[in-house]
Parts: structure tokens; sequence; C-alpha cells
């Protein structure tokens, strides 16, 4: 069973971390955006450990 649940601790961390890809992608690929976005997934052992999101805009 612990296999099982680290198994699916890695799949949902997995997801997690492409969904929150896809929304920075989202609201950083629009018209009128200018600035920087980045995701970073910190990995121990193959696992993920967290992500974390970066948005920096840019005012002209």
């Amino acid at each position: 069973m612990t296999n099982n649940r680290i198994a699916g601790t890695k799949i949902d961390k997995r997801l997690q971390a492409q969904q929150e890809f896809r929304k920075l992608i989202e609201h950083a690929c629009v018209t009128g955006f200018h600035g920087t976005a980045s995701v970073t997934i910190s990995v121990q052992d193959g696992h993920i450990q967290f992500a974390r999101i970066a948005v920096e805009r840019m005012v002209k």
C-alpha cells in the first residue's frame, strides 16, 4: 500500500506541475503581457517535491 501511495503522490505532483504550467502559459501568452514567467520544479530522487511559479510583469 505504501508504494501505491508514493506512486500516486508522484503522479499527482506531476499532474499538478503540468496544470500550473498550462495556467501560466494561458495567462502570459496574451496580447499586452510583457515580462517573464517561469515554473521551477524541485526534484529529489526522481520525485517532485514542489513547484514554484513566478511571474514578473514589466510595465512599459
